[in-house]
């Protein structure tokens, strides 16, 4: 991890009940191009953001954007945020062999 990528934004995803409608709606106005997901149709990457990102089919209609946010230490910047009192609301996950989320 490149400490220059620190606290920074470095992913982020968009839920939509209709993605091709959003491939579209972003196409036309950013010139977004987009790669479907090699495990699943619903999830689209975004190529030219200017940072990773994508459109993935709404799971709930709860479901809000999702944003990534590279940290040096997730425990520590937890209990940052809950000092500064935010809620956890999802416990702790391992994404892959390096990658934690909330």
């Amino acid at each position: 991890m490149s400490s220059n990528s620190l606290n920074t934004i470095n992913y982020f995803e968009l839920p939509s009940d209709n993605i091709e409608e959003l491939k579209e709606f972003y196409t036309s106005i950013f010139n977004w191009e987009f790669e479907e997901g090699k495990d699943t149709s619903d999830y689209w990457y975004i190529e030219n953001a200017g940072i990773k990102g994508a459109l993935l089919k709404r799971r709930n209609t709860e479901q809000k954007p999702t944003v990534y946010v590279e940290v040096n230490s997730l425990d520590e910047c937890v209990s940052k945020a809950k000092n500064a009192g935010a809620e956890i609301v999802v416990e702790k996950q391992q994404v892959s062999k390096d990658t934690l989320l909330f």
